[in-house]
């Protein structure tokens, strides 16, 4: 079987005429028909039923056509990428998890000079440890530290809660900047139940129960309809960073939350830049330059 066997099986179960696709593909009708009658002969199956009107496909037939559109829609693919050029572009795929701000991860990469693609998939950390022990990334942007690849911490981001507009709760913290943990006793507190965002939740967790503060837990999937789920649920707050909130609670007012998680350190969600030991060259530079940056990103 050849691609010019599919491609002329195509034509005749299109135009339903041997005789009509042998005048399209400019070749004689009885080259053609001994090109259908090998591949018939290859797949073991009759591809056509013949009859006076000329011809129609069988069951075989049928599968066989599907299977042969999409085989030749691929090798066009490739043919369209090789004659592009985008085989000789170098890519970097860069893992990116959700609630990173965009302005943030936009200032880092127009500060870097390469002439490597850069691609961002947005996956959380779990799932990009993954790609990155598979190959399929080139660089993780983690919300957790792995032990099995180099890392940098490059970015955090303040814990907080969104306060329903017009709330108790949001008068009662209006005059002030930040939020307490005493602030979220008895409350019912959504978090985000997808992926590494649970970290968020983890470390306010424990915070709370150092700090003898208890609070019921709502775990959900944040996202367009957050605070429509929030007012089903009956929550009072929703735990998230600022970022997040702007994106998941537009008209929900941020507070950061004060204090100290269970080890003694800021309400912080931190980022590690996280990469494979042995890099590429064009990976190894991009990496360099994002961490050569003195500044440490917080939002």
């Amino acid at each position: 079987m050849n691609l010019d066997q599919l491609k002329y099986f195509l034509s005749v179960a299109r135009i339903g005429q041997i005789n009509r696709a042998a005048e399209e593909l400019l070749i004689s009708q009885p080259a053609l028909s001994r090109q259908i009658t090998a591949l018939e002969d290859e797949v073991g199956a009759p591809l056509f039923l013949r009859h006076s009107r000329g011809v129609s496909l069988t069951k075989a037939g049928e599968i066989l056509r599907d299977e042969a559109r999409e085989i030749l829609n691929r090798m066009q693919t490739v043919v369209d990428e090789i004659q592009s050029g985008e085989h000789l572009i170098t890519s970097i795929k860069i893992g990116v998890p959700p609630g990173i701000p965009i302005s943030w991860l936009r200032q880092r990469l127009e500060t870097i000079e390469t002439t490597a693609r850069i691609s961002l998939i947005e996956s959380p950390t779990d799932e990009q440890l993954e790609l990155l022990a598979q190959h399929r990334l080139d660089i993780a942007l983690c919300r957790h530290q792995s032990e099995a690849f180099a890392s940098q911490l490059v970015f955090q981001q303040k814990l907080g809660i969104v306060l329903r507009a017009g709330s108790a709760l949001q008068r009662r913290l209006a005059d002030k900047p930040t939020a307490a943990l005493d602030d979220l006793e008895g409350l019912r507190v959504m978090a985000h139940s997808r992926g590494e965002v649970r970290i968020q939740e983890e470390i306010l967790k424990n915070a709370m129960l150092a700090a003898g503060v208890n609070a019921t837990w709502i775990f959900r999937k944040f996202g367009q309809y957050s605070p429509l789920i929030a007012d089903l649920d009956h929550a009072d707050v929703a735990l998230t960073t600022h970022a997040s909130a702007h994106m998941n609670f537009p008209d929900w007012e941020w507070k950061p939350i004060a204090g100290e998680d269970a080890s003694g350190n800021d309400l912080v969600v931190r980022t590690w830049l996280t990469w494979n030991t042995q890099p590429s060259p064009e990976v190894k530079a991009l990496v360099q330059k994002i961490i050569d940056n003195p500044i440490l990103g917080q939002d």
